[in-house]
């Protein structure tokens, strides 16, 4: 660790004690001699003066905060030469960090908590307004000072794992993975992924330790932690926060960027409602962080691939791209033949597999009433009277959860297996039968007068019993809910499943998911009067969303290629060219929380229904991303 000493080559500049160090940097006291004004400073330990790595996130966060002025950010005024050594003059905060006030005080009460979660989120949002994302916030990283009546004013420091949010002004150390893993999102661990949503994430994972005392998620290793952010469920907070809280919370610490608000300001709106006193209408652009698209209620079914929630509309998985279950009426048939052998009862596993998957799935048709009833055995129909896309979707979805099935055009024998099942069962019906009934005839022979013709009718009979139970599809063809989209908007989303299929990394599939199961919330419950308005608004909202997305994941494919040097032009221009596709899909998905939240104050509070500047914003939003693509 560096030893800090009196400075008496600086004419200038004074160090006049240490407040604090950590891994990379210690921090000092420093006071300018020429008016007696204090600063902090902070100078690199003495180790990692030699680390080219660490130097340039020094001289980075220099350059990059420098140029942030706000009351909820610590103030950095630029770098000075002070006994040898460059220092970073910053603001001088008094008051203790909020990892220390929370170790100190414990969990806050809401009346101390919302203050505090909005200082923070005005800071991003001014951070985020001028192009800087921190990377690494956490409560070690929020000092509190004292400001008017004794409040405390969060005041995010340490920008030294920040980078621009936009890629072509940022340098090589934005590829690489930051963070400190109780606060990091999910898409933490790809580097291209990170934007300003996920600040928000980590500002979440705060709210969630003033109320709790601890984060969202812990481990034993980083690694258990992240695996925690990526796939545990989101925690609630306890019941004496308030409802619009826990929303927020829960929407903050949404798994996919997509899912959560749209931008730190909508937060900053969506806490400032909250407060005591507000005056704020419920239909304020920023009400989109508490009230937005209920992505995972509004869901109909499920991937049978990876459990993702899917809607009727798409019937895309957007997390694995598998195509879902489409039923549509036709002369094709699906059987089910496996694993197992021929007469082997279904095993149970699977068949619970089987049922919670079409249980799951109802609102597309599927009634698995018959298959609750009974066990069947293999192979057996599963659902006959099919169109051949539909039959292909189902078998795609049964191969997901372990369930081998073939798919044959006409009726419900037509596979040859139906069968081979039959012959065997009604086989063994058939021994026992005979056993029965030519037992007697060796006592007795006169009875084989009576015994066999009555064996000559039975048999056919049980063979033709047997048949039909085999044969009998275990799963019905009901009526699929009703949902009617306007025209266009139906007609875009039926070719969805080819764009998805073209989208290798996830992330910007969730990306087109966030567009369009907001558009499909839209259109389901806009009034009939106003569908005319918006359709062809949301129409081109989806083309253009989907292109966007494809591009992005060309761009991002070229970005990861070992070659790939940030400093050659052809670098920066295929750099610049993301951030203008990123922009403006977060905008426009920004845009629809917002048009979605003022559609249902209208609703509400039975005003006008009509969303005149909300429709302008989405024109000039999707008008926008027509010029990037024109580019």
């Amino acid at each position: 660790m560096s030893t800090l000493v009196p400075d008496a080559v600086s004419p200038r500049f004074e160090l006049a004690g240490e407040i604090g160090s950590g891994a990379i940097a210690v921090v000092a006291r420093v006071i300018d001699r020429s008016d007696g004004a204090a600063y902090a400073g902070k100078i690199l330990h003495d180790r990692h003066r030699r680390d080219e790595a660490a130097t340039r996130r020094f001289h980075r966060e220099a350059e990059l905060a420098s140029r942030l002025v706000h009351e909820n950010l610590v103030r950095v005024f630029g770098t000075q030469e002070i006994g040898g050594r460059p220092a970073l003059l910053m603001e001088l905060v008094e008051g203790p960090n909020l990892a220390d006030h929370l170790a100190r005080r414990g969990v806050r009460p809401e009346a101390e908590l919302l203050p505090l979660a909005l200082g923070i989120a005005r800071g991003l949002s001014y951070a985020h307004a001028a192009g800087v994302i921190h990377r690494d916030l956490k409560p070690a990283n929020i000092l509190l000072a004292t400001g008017a009546g004794g409040a405390l004013v969060p005041k995010i420091a340490d920008f030294g794992m920040a980078r621009a949010s936009s890629f072509a002004s940022a340098d090589k150390g934005a590829l690489t993975v930051l963070g400190t893993p109780q606060y990091m999102a999910p898409e933490c661990l790809e580097p291209l992924a990170v934007d300003p949503r996920t600040d928000l994430y980590a500002l979440g994972c705060i709210i969630v330790e003033m109320a709790t005392g601890a984060p969202p998620f812990c481990g034993a290793t980083p690694f258990a932690v992240l695996e925690q952010h990526r796939n545990a469920p989101i925690p609630e907070l306890p019941e004496g926060y308030s409802p619009g809280l826990r929303r927020l919370v829960t929407r903050l610490l949404a798994k996919a960027p997509g899912d959560r608000p749209q931008s730190a300001s909508a937060v900053v709106d969506a806490i400032s409602m909250m407060l005591p006193g507000s005056t704020m209408v419920p239909f304020q652009a920023g009400s989109a962080a508490l009230a937005p698209v209920d992505l995972d209620a509004a869901a109909d079914g499920c991937c049978a691939g990876c459990g993702a929630a899917v809607l009727q509309e798409t019937r895309v998985c957007f997390r694995c791209g598998l195509v879902q279950v489409v039923v549509e009426r036709g002369d094709w048939s699906v059987f089910v033949t496996g694993p197992g052998e021929v007469s082997h009862k279904l095993d149970s596993g699977r068949r619970d597999r089987l049922l919670r998957w079409l249980r799951a799935n109802a609102a597309v048709g599927l009634d698995p009433t018959e298959l609750e009833r009974r066990i069947p055995r293999l192979p057996f129909t599963l659902v006959c009277g099919v169109s051949e896309r539909s039959a292909e979707t189902m078998r795609a979805s049964l191969q997901r959860i372990g369930i081998a099935a073939v798919r044959e055009r006409g009726g419900r024998r037509s596979h040859a297996g139906i069968y081979r099942n039959t012959n065997k069962l009604a086989g063994r019906t058939m021994t026992i039968l005979c056993a029965f009934a030519l037992a007697p005839m060796m006592v007795v022979a006169p009875v084989a007068v009576v015994t066999l013709p009555a064996l000559a009718v039975a048999l056919p009979v049980v063979y033709g019993r047997t048949l039909m139970q085999v044969s009998r599809p275990v799963v019905t063809i009901g009526r699929p809910s009703d949902r009617r989209l306007p025209p266009r908007v139906q007609a875009r989303l039926e070719r969805l499943h080819e764009v998805v299929g073209h989208i290798g990394e996830r992330r910007h599939r969730e990306a087109l998911r966030a567009v369009v199961h907001r558009v499909i919330a839209l259109s389901r419950d806009t009034p009939g009067q106003m569908q005319p308005e918006i359709e062809a608004e949301m129409e081109h909202a989806l083309h253009l969303a989907a292109g966007a997305t494809m591009r992005m994941d060309q761009l991002d494919r070229d970005m990861s290629h070992p070659g790939f040097d940030p400093a050659e032009p052809w670098a920066r221009a295929i750099m610049h060219e993301r951030d203008l596709w990123s922009a403006r899909l977060l905008d426009l998905t920004a845009t629809l929380d917002a048009l979605a939240a003022r559609r249902a104050a209208a609703q509400a509070t039975m005003a006008d229904a009509r969303m005149p500047d909300e429709l302008q914003a989405l024109r000039a939003t999707v008008e926008a991303l027509e010029e990037v693509q024109r580019g």
